[in-house]
Formats: C-alpha cells, sequence, structure tokens
C-alpha cells in the first residue's frame, strides 16, 4: 500500500513497540510508521485454538450520529491477510469500547490491522483514533467457547450501507442444557427499524424504538457437533439453517426492512459483535439496554437525524423526545385479552395512557411486558400521582361464543418491575417503590397501582 494518497498529504501512525503478555496470550507490535489508512497493525500468538476476542477503544473527530454528513467513521478489521468485519464507530467523538469478536484461530502467530475505510464513512468525520486494544483468547476448555465459537456473522442489509441506520448494537446469547444438547439462541438489539411497526407502536408495546430480534439457535452435543440449527426468516417464520459457516459460525444476511435474515445473500458489509450472556427468564429483553444506557442515547440520535422526532406527539413514525416517556415494565398474563397503562400528574386533571386510545396499541402478548406513557415536557418523577393499569376485550361480540370467550377473558398481573424516566443523558433514572401483588383483572376492569 503506498504510503501517500493521491492528491493528499502524507499520513502515517505510531504503533507501539514491544511484547505484552495478556493471560498467557503474547502480543507483539513493531515501532514503525505505516500507510494513512492503516490505523493499527499488531500480531499476536495463541498456543491453542481459540474464539479471539477484541475490545477497541477509538474515538472518530467531527462524527455525530444524530448528523447527516458527520453520522459515524468506519473501520475495517482485517484477519491474517483477510477482510473479516467492519465496525462502525456509532459513538462519534467520544471514546468508547466497541465489543468485537475475531472469531476462531489455530495455534500460531496472527496478523489484526485496524484499517479506516473511508468509502464507508461519513464524508465530515476525521481521521479516527484508536486509543487501545485489548485481545481476549477462549479456548476450549472455557465455558464460554461454544457460545463464542457458534455465534452468527451478520452481513448488513444494502439498502442500509451508507445510510447509518438499523445497526446492530448488541447481541446476546441464552443457554438451554438438557442431558446430552446444549441449546444456544442469539439475539440482537439494532439501533431502528426502516420497516415494520411504527416508531409510535414501537413506544407503545415494547417501551423502545430500537428493534430486537432473535436471530439464530443451534443445538450442539457436549463436544460440539451441531445437530440442529434454525434461524428467524422473513415475516419472522423459523426457518432450518442450511447455509454457510466459518468455523461454526453460520453466515447470515439481514434482508427486509424489519431485520429479518436468511441463510443466502449478498453484501459487501458485515459484522462480529461479541454476544454476551443474558437471561430474559426474570426481566423484559429491554433490561439489557438500560444495562448499556448508550444504546438510548443511539436510538434517539437515529430518529433524530431521520426526522422522527417531533414536538407534538403523533400516531406514526414520529414520537416525542424519548426523555418525556414514563417506561414501565410489568408481568403479565394475558387471556383473550390486552393490558394498557394511565398516568395521572400532579395537579394536572388529564389522564396520560400507553395505547393512545389504540387497541393496537395494547400490550396483547404475554410475560414481561414494556411499555411507555408519552407526559407533558418537564415532567418529574415526583409529579407522579397516579397510575392505573387496565384491562380490554379482544373478543369480537359477533363471533361465535363471544359471550363464553368474554366471560374467561383476563389480564392476569404477577407483578410490576420498573417505573422510571431517562435522565437528560439517557440513563434510566431510579425507578418508583412500586409494589403490588399478583391480581387478576376481568375485561372492562382496572386497578390502580401508584400510590
Amino acid at each position: 500500500m503506498a504510503n501517500r494518497e493521491r492528491g493528499g498529504p502524507r499520513w502515517s501512525c505510531l504503533i507501539h513497540a514491544g511484547l505484552l503478555s495478556i493471560g498467557g496470550f503474547l502480543l507483539q507490535g513493531s515501532l514503525s510508521r505505516v500507510p494513512a489508512q492503516v490505523l493499527l497493525e499488531r500480531s499476536f500468538h495463541v498456543g491453542v485454538e481459540s474464539e479471539v476476542l477484541a475490545e477497541l477503544q477509538a474515538k472518530a473527530p467531527g462524527a455525530r450520529w444524530s448528523e447527516r454528513g458527520r453520522e459515524a467513521a468506519v473501520l475495517t478489521i482485517w484477519l491474517d491477510e483477510r477482510y473479516h468485519h467492519d465496525v462502525i464507530l456509532f459513538a462519534g467523538e467520544a471514546p468508547f469500547r466497541y465489543s468485537l469478536h475475531l472469531g476462531r484461530v489455530r495455534p500460531g502467530t496472527h496478523t489484526i490491522r485496524v484499517l479506516w475505510n473511508r468509502a464507508r464513512s461519513a464524508p465530515r468525520v476525521s481521521t479516527p483514533v484508536i486509543e487501545d486494544l485489548a485481545l481476549h483468547p477462549v479456548s476450549r476448555t472455557d465455558p464460554e467457547f461454544f457460545p463464542l465459537a457458534h455465534s452468527p456473522i451478520l452481513y448488513a442489509r444494502p439498502n442500509s450501507i451508507g445510510r447509518f441506520t438499523d445497526i446492530p448494537l448488541l447481541m446476546w446469547y441464552e443457554m438451554r442444557r438438557e442431558r446430552e444438547t446444549l441449546t444456544i439462541r442469539y439475539s440482537v438489539i439494532f439501533s431502528n427499524e426502516d420497516g415494520g411497526t411504527e416508531t409510535s407502536a414501537l413506544m407503545a408495546r415494547w417501551g423502545r424504538a430500537t428493534d430486537i430480534e432473535w436471530v439464530y439457535e443451534v443445538t450442539v452435543t457436549p463436544e460440539g457437533h451441531v445437530l440442529d440449527a434454525h434461524y428467524q426468516g422473513t415475516r419472522h417464520r423459523t426457518r432450518r439453517f442450511r447455509g454457510r459457516r466459518e468455523g461454526d459460525h453460520p453466515l447470515l444476511f439481514v434482508v427486509s426492512d424489519n431485520n429479518n435474515f436468511s441463510d443466502r445473500g449478498r453484501s459487501p458489509m458485515r459484522f462480529a459483535l461479541r454476544p454476551i450472556p443474558f437471561d430474559t427468564s426474570a426481566v423484559a429483553r429491554e433490561e439489557l439496554m438500560d444495562q448499556h444506557p448508550w444504546t438510548y442515547r443511539i436510538m434517539t440520535e437515529e430518529l433524530q437525524r431521520e426526522g422522527k422526532v417531533s414536538a407534538t406527539l403523533r400516531v406514526g413514525q414520529s414520537i416525542l423526545d424519548p426523555r418525556r416517556y414514563l417506561y414501565i415494565e410489568i408481568v403479565s398474563e394475558q387471556r383473550d385479552a390486552v393490558a394498557s397503562l394511565a398516568v395521572k400528574r400532579t395537579g394536572d386533571q388529564k389522564w396520560y395512557t400507553s395505547d393512545l386510545g389504540l387497541i393496537a396499541f395494547t400490550l396483547e402478548r404475554s410475560g414481561f411486558l414494556r411499555t411507555t406513557v408519552p407526559l407533558p415536557e418537564g415532567t418529574a418523577a415526583s409529579q407522579i400521582e397516579r397510575i392505573l393499569l387496565r384491562c380490554a376485550a379482544l373478543v369480537d361480540p359477533r363471533a361465535q361464543r363471544a359471550d363464553e370467550r368474554w366471560a374467561q377473558a383476563g389480564c392476569f398481573v404477577r407483578g410490576l418491575r420498573k417505573v422510571f424516566f431517562l435522565d437528560p443523558d439517557f440513563r434510566p433514572g431510579p425507578t418508583l417503590p412500586i409494589r403490588m401483588d399478583s391480581i387478576h383483572l376481568r375485561v372492562g376492569e382496572m386497578v390502580e397501582i401508584w400510590p
């Protein structure tokens, strides 16, 4: 690669010198000047076959996810002279630690290169700065090896490339052990979705404007051999995986505007996120966003850039500033019924509802459920005077056996987990100290849960 770009200045960067050992893992850097596009080059050695994780701390001067033309810089990762994946520096000018997955490597010495991908980057960002790179090998003796070894590599939806939209932010996995098998399911939080559920409905029915989708599920033997594998296809249909793998990593393509997948496709850009363990058996999936509150910021900034944040409450693709919503999580089982919530502020005669008066915006599913209630600007937690939980029927009174179904319908509310606002920095604030016992609401009934 030439040291000088045509028509441009002679740029270079310095690589650290010496040997560094991390957990028996040797990192070797040479004191040398490298061409402009190469931001970092490093050799490392592993003694046994491993899955290699990377923590890359970087920033992109001039980048702002909320502003067109400045959205982000893009880095391209090369491993042993081959393209591996891309990294979108969505956090912009602020230093941020991006968790990456380099996949399977054999014993020996390997080389990682990090390049500034100018062609994929927003036009008005400056040269990214890499502040730190930490590499972590995970061998077969480590309990984390199998969930890492089978994690999917995601190819970007072609119509999202260059638009900085619907990018994968976090991947997590859940495991189910049986006597002779291990089943691992992988899910991803995307920054938004360009198709499918409109933004106002996302806030009402899911309590966020990100898109959360399960991606891939694999069942393996104790030795790691694949017995069966499925992925979430278009229209949310479960399909058997028959595509290609790199090692044990399935290659999956985002193919729909609501971020469903295919095991066939073409795309010049892909992502390899480090999957993290997370258990949704006792919390809503949105709890992972609470634990990584920067996801709320990226969600909001993408909505702002796309003109989806409005000062006026509407039904459709725009919402209020997400900091104006009260976030509520309940645990409930619905039977031919839907749940919704209503909030009254101190000194305000009006009630504000999660469903905006639309049956399509209610909580129809069961389990751990998030919703939000839009409130006037400046509302604080101390101003929440009353909260009601309501149950309504999904029964068509003209249908057969409607009276019998109506009599059996109801909302079986097992508890309330969280009630909070986002603070000015998009971090979930302290939850209201609400405690409630399990209650069965018949359709048409409601119960006061605060105070």
